[in-house]
């Protein structure tokens, strides 16, 4: 286990009041979906590798963004964390993409044939972009500050 829950069980002797963090000058994804009555609900859980919602949540309480700039203000810690924080997540990635549902499925089309282009530029960005949201591997946890 990359993690123990120690962190966790120690900050469970502080109220909810005095561990819920000041987003109110955020400008992320968390802080619009993260109520205090959620944070009160999902703030004891972990996941089996010890990811908590802290761990959860930590990188968008540190970087308030920018106010132009919508980011997406957390990182699942292992594969686990998408159903044991699913009443974060799951509003977090529908609003992130464009109303993306739990049930919804990921098209895949890898034939280059298909693709309608008519600007060479617009090719050249589809075909080479710029990967900027970072995933999980498998099995494999992800390590937060």
């Amino acid at each position: 286990m990359p993690f123990g829950n120690t962190h966790n069980n120690f900050k469970l002797n502080f109220s909810v009041e005095q561990e819920y963090p000041d987003l109110s000058k955020h400008n992320n994804h968390m802080a619009k979906v993260l109520t205090k009555e959620m944070y009160e609900k999902l703030r004891d859980k972990q996941t089996p590798s010890g990811f908590t919602l802290d761990d959860i949540i930590q990188t968008g309480v540190d970087n308030p963004g920018h106010p132009f700039i919508m980011t997406v203000g957390c990182v699942a810690g292992d594969e686990e964390s998408y159903e044991v924080f699913k009443d974060l997540l799951d509003p977090i990635i529908s609003d992130r993409h464009s109303g993306y549902k739990p049930t919804d499925k990921h098209k895949t089309d890898l034939n280059f044939e298909n693709l309608k282009v008519e600007n060479l530029l617009f090719c050249f960005l589809v075909l080479a972009p710029k990967k900027i949201e970072y995933t999980t591997i498998e099995s494999h946890a992800l390590l937060t500050d």
